[in-house]
């Protein structure tokens, strides 16, 4: 067809631009959308793709440190107990004891004529931290202390006044054992076999036995032993009584920690043992260093301000990404392993709990990058919150996961270093 003026080339033309704009535009925009890895961009390239606001960057925000102690945490119903102690030369000793009740496994009646043959202590290791060649010894101490089901406790309960003034056993652990085994005195064993009455039932047992306290003797020299993590409830995780009667020479009975059974992790830290040249400076002072602390269990935290945030507060911005970049500071080293990730954290009302943005877990990261040695933490929702006027928390306090049963530890670097940590933020205004 011969178009011969331009008015009809024009609406011609209009046409076939319309059309395209209807059924390419459309499909453009989904695969910009579709291809995109990070779904907090895709609000950014659909505003550029529109002719609006383009994104800025900044990672000049400064984000103070200060190092903490936790002095205690609440530490019970854990799966698993910690056992051991190590001397860092940074944080100085810290020992992990633990205590716990033993349950019948179902009533028992010994029968006629019944003594006890031995008593053993089995204990799953369910992982081990520390020196790889160093081996402790377990001792193992009747508790007189009545444990509450329904109560809570912290890791700093004062246990010892209340404990058997001899160990009712005791065994040496390597850190490539996985199961521990303690022999325990047949005299002990005795004592529970010979009063059938309280064998009936849980609480008439409970009451005449209240379970174990459960140590290892002091470390003295720096990096010479380490941490092991404990399976109590594994079914491998009993106490048994072996023992004869009048009807049978060979018998067991075997008592359990189970999910019902009070147990409590308790921890010491001594900070002052690490030598002067090493150890944190600044415990507790609101003073800055050229580094910040990180240490389980219920040891060191940092506690980050950010006030340069309020500045954004009310401004209209969107806060399209928000990543904490932490260093790893490499010195000194020790046998303690770096933990595999860290927990940011909010206070409120005097609890801890964690920043919004775990519930998006592969964008809140908080994962040790060995490669580029450092953590990456992000917190957009967090803070995104804060600008909206929906929280008013600008203090962060940056710790070990689960510090009441993980006894890594690591050093980072502070805004005053010369490899500092960074606060990048991408934004876009609306």
């Amino acid at each position: 067809m011969y178009l011969s003026n331009k008015g009809g080339f024009s609406r011609f033309f209009g046409k076939i631009l319309s059309a395209v704009l209807f059924f390419v535009l459309p499909s453009v925009i989904l695969l910009m959308v579709s291809c995109e890895e990070d779904p907090t961009q895709i609000g950014i390239e659909l505003k550029n793709v529109l002719g609006q606001s383009q994104p800025v960057s900044v990672d000049t925000i400064s984000v103070f440190s200060y190092a903490e102690s936790m002095d205690s945490i609440r530490s019970d119903h854990f799966s698993y107990a910690v056992l051991g102690n190590f001397q860092d030369p940074v944080f100085g000793w810290t020992n992990a004891s633990f205590i716990a009740q033993y349950r019948l496994s179902q009533p028992w009646t010994p029968g006629h004529g019944a003594d006890v043959d031995s008593v053993k202590l089995y204990l799953v290791v369910d992982s081990y931290n520390g020196n790889e060649t160093t081996g402790q010894t377990v001792n193992v101490y009747e508790s007189y202390k009545t444990l509450n089901f329904d109560s809570i406790y912290y890791s700093n309960m004062n246990v010892k006044d209340s404990i058997s003034e001899w160990p009712v056993g005791s065994a040496t652990f390597h850190p490539e054992d996985t199961m521990i085994v303690v022999y325990l005195a047949p005299s002990f064993g005795r004592r529970i076999i010979n009063d059938t009455a309280v064998l009936k039932n849980q609480d008439s047992f409970l009451s005449h036995f209240k379970g174990f306290y459960i140590d290892v003797n002091k470390s003295t020299e720096s990096n010479t032993a380490g941490f092991v993590k404990i399976n109590l409830i594994a079914p491998q995780s009993y106490m048994a009584i072996y023992y004869h009667n009048d009807l049978s020479s060979s018998l067991m009975f075997p008592f359990y920690i189970n999910s019902y059974s009070s147990r409590v992790n308790l921890f010491e830290h001594n900070y002052e043992e690490a030598p002067p040249d090493t150890r944190i400076r600044y415990l507790d002072q609101d003073i800055e260093d050229s580094v910040l602390y990180v240490q389980g269990p219920a040891g060191v935290y940092s506690r980050l301000e950010i006030p340069g945030i309020k500045a954004f507060r009310d401004s209209g911005i969107v806060l399209n990404s928000v990543k904490l970049i932490l260093p790893v500071d490499s010195i000194p080293l020790t046998a303690i392993k770096k933990p595999p990730n860290l927990s940011l954290m909010v206070k409120d009302n005097g609890k801890f709990y964690h920043i919004m943005d775990t519930q998006l877990p592969d964008y809140y990261d908080g994962n040790l990058n060995e490669k580029e040695g450092n953590y990456t933490i992000g917190l957009t929702k967090q803070l995104q919150s804060y600008l909206l006027g929906k929280s008013d928390l600008t203090t962060f306090y940056l710790m070990v996961n689960d510090p009441g049963i993980n006894t890594e530890r690591v050093i980072l670097r502070s805004r005053l270093n010369s490899n500092p940590l960074k606060l990048k933020i991408i934004y876009t205004r609306e």
